[in-house]
């Protein structure tokens, strides 16, 4: 478990390596405007972290390009088709599936990267988010034939590049407890997350190179996750460093 001595702690250790503790922001499942989407873009516009946007493109409503016109960093990534599980009730829900022939997968990809492009423009960074954080293997291979230049799940990745021609950077710290109570996981648990990649990266348990990625799913947002963000968004260090998304996804 993890508090915000223990961040500070780790924080600390990064400054005195004159090192940059980086983070981004991932929120996941947007289609259109709602409250709880304007309570996290209030969270980017007053506390200045940059927010990278998963939208669901097979489902996308109108309102929400026009009202994404008006915020200045947020940026805007691929999260699957229409976020629909095909595979068996054996099995974890994946829309990026195997059981389906991969041309038809690849066939929703691209209609989804379509309407993103026309829709957001340069807003629209070619950046596959996987519903449920799984893709197929073979699914996978066939991302930047469509355009797709990075994917992002969840946890320490396991190399920068999959495949030749795919960046992959995740996010660590996911603040919904899924399998249990579906609301907050708690702070403490949110903390210990954080701390845990940062000091891996520090010390070479991870890769050092990927940024500190930070979870969230707005529709599903308690008043406890809410304060949490605002005390996470509010707490300064000299070393900590939340990141413009474009530069989360260099290309070189």
């Amino acid at each position: 478990m993890g508090t915000w001595d223990d961040l500070r702690t780790e924080l600390d250790c990064w400054a005195q390596a004159g090192q940059q503790a980086t983070m981004w922001w991932r929120d996941d499942d947007a289609v259109s405007v709602t409250p709880q989407l304007e309570e996290i873009l209030s969270c980017e516009r007053s506390y200045h972290v940059p927010l990278a946007l998963a939208v669901v493109p097979g489902t996308l409503e109108n309102d929400l390009p026009e009202r994404l016109v008006e915020t200045v960093d947020t940026r805007i990534l691929q999260h699957g088709w229409r976020h629909q599980s095909h595979t068996p009730a054996d099995r974890k829900k994946q829309e990026l599936d195997d059981v389906r022939p991969v041309e038809s997968v690849l066939a929703e990809v691209q209609s989804g990267f379509d309407i993103l492009t026309t829709r957001f423009a340069s807003r629209f960074l070619p950046v596959m988010v996987p519903p449920w954080n799984r893709i197929a293997p073979a699914v996978l291979q066939g991302l930047p034939k469509i355009g797709i230049r990075a994917v992002s799940t969840f946890g320490a990745r396991k190399a920068s590049q999959p495949i030749d021609g795919l960046l992959q950077v995740n996010t660590h710290i996911d603040v919904i407890d899924w399998r249990g109570t579906r609301g907050f996981v708690g702070e403490s648990p949110c903390l210990a997350a954080m701390i845990d990649h940062l000091q891996g990266r520090r010390t070479g348990t991870y890769d050092p190179e990927e940024t500190t990625g930070l979870l969230t799913h707005h529709l599903v947002h308690d008043a406890p996750t809410t304060t949490f963000l605002h005390d996470l968004f509010s707490f300064e260090h000299p070393a900590l460093q939340w990141q413009a998304i474009p530069g989360v996804f260099p290309w070189q």
